[in-house]
């Protein structure tokens, strides 16, 4: 790996630099020493240098990113191929710190991918060799692999980022990491890790990708005021559907994308005859948790059994239309598509500590 390859530092806080007055223009107390002040201009000086090297980091990397051709359909394929290998991945007899540490190298390989444009055909059976290693214990079916690296490619590929490209961005990685750690402790002065500013703005690689996800919000918004309004939904139905919203797009951004639709599928289909009887609901609920697979888990479990709960109220709150709980749906699983719910890091690789090994998934569900 890299050395931009390492993750971020953890509970370290990240702030942008404060603003500072210079000292000609105040008066030092008296305690103020000639150590002292010489002291506090050599930090006002370092940081001065960081955040030179911070503003290089950060224009490089939208430089590149502006350049990219990256679409949002290649988003969706790496980020559903994280949802995947999250799902399907277990921990087995591995040490709790080992298979986080394997998270965190999986993840950062994918996090990097439009980074490897410059990559030729040794070089990408190199990364198949990392990412294999990674996910080396975890039980994760080697066709998830293949379709994962396929699919980084073809992200690298389009995101296009040359080896010149690459080593200017990998100078400027470095030379922001290094200064960060000659700011004295204590001294006020903070810059947001390299790695954790990249990872929170990957999007940026991708053509038109936050307007997707800016029209996918309003649609749902515009919808839900119109259900509304035409069924004169009373506060308490209203309630009931904002929360179901709510808890529709979590469960979607926890799965894949063909998961997440066949999920919507069997809830909707259930209203379909009107409101359930409750051995429908419980049967429902059954469906539901079944859909999720190995990304069910015990508050995802207990989402699903308050869609259930809420379905009849919710069937009320939308005017007695299968049509309109059909067309929510449809909305939230679009925002869903459009990056609604999930993680600032989309591509980041999580595994449930414990959990025995299921059955292979692979990211088309």
């Amino acid at each position: 790996m890299n050395r931009h390859d390492r993750p971020s530092r953890q509970g370290r806080p990240h702030h942008y630099l404060p603003s500072v007055e210079g000292l000609e223009s105040r008066r030092l107390p008296s305690i103020f020493t000639p150590y002292s002040s010489y002291s506090y201009n050599q930090s006002y000086y370092q940081a001065q240098v960081v955040r030179h090297e911070y503003d290089q980091y950060v224009s490089e990397l939208k430089r590149i990113e502006l350049a990219s051709q990256a679409t949002p359909a290649e988003y969706l394929a790496l980020r559903d191929d994280a949802r995947a290998i999250s799902a399907a991945a277990s921990a087995g007899s591995l040490p709790r710190g080992d298979v986080q540490l394997k998270a965190v190298e999986a993840s950062l390989i994918l996090d990097r991918s439009p980074l490897y444009g410059w990559l030729d055909n040794e070089g990408w059976t190199g990364m198949a060799g990392q990412l294999t290693s990674a996910l080396d214990g975890l039980n994760v079916p080697q066709p998830l692999i293949d379709q994962t690296l396929a699919d980084m490619r073809n992200l690298a590929t389009s995101a296009g980022v040359g080896p010149f490209d690459f080593t200017t961005f990998t100078t400027n990685f470095d030379a922001l990491r290094n200064g960060e750690q000659t700011l004295p402790s204590g001294s006020g002065y903070h810059f947001e890790d390299p790695s954790l500013y990249y990872t929170q703005h990957l999007r940026g690689f991708f053509r038109g990708w936050g307007t997707r996800k800016l029209d996918a919000q309003a649609k749902l918004n515009k919808d839900l005021t119109t259900i509304q309004a035409e069924a004169r939904t009373a506060p308490a139905g209203a309630a009931v559907l904002n929360r179901d919203v709510q808890i529709l797009k979590s469960l979607g951004a926890a799965v894949p994308s063909a998961t997440m639709d066949q999920f919507n599928t069997t809830y909707v289909a259930a209203l379909a005859q009107g409101v359930p009887s409750s051995a429908e609901l419980g049967q429902l609920q059954s469906n539901l948790v079944g859909t999720l697979g190995p990304a069910a888990n015990a508050q995802r479990n207990a989402s699903v059994g308050r869609l259930a709960a809420d379905a009849p109220a919710l069937y009320q709150a939308v005017g007695s239309s299968q049509t309109n709980v059909e067309t929510i749906v449809t909305d939230v699983g679009a925002l869903v598509d459009a990056g609604g719910g999930e993680p600032l890091n989309p591509f980041k690789i999580t595994i449930q500590p414990g959990r025995a090994a299921g059955p292979a998934r692979t990211s088309n569900g």
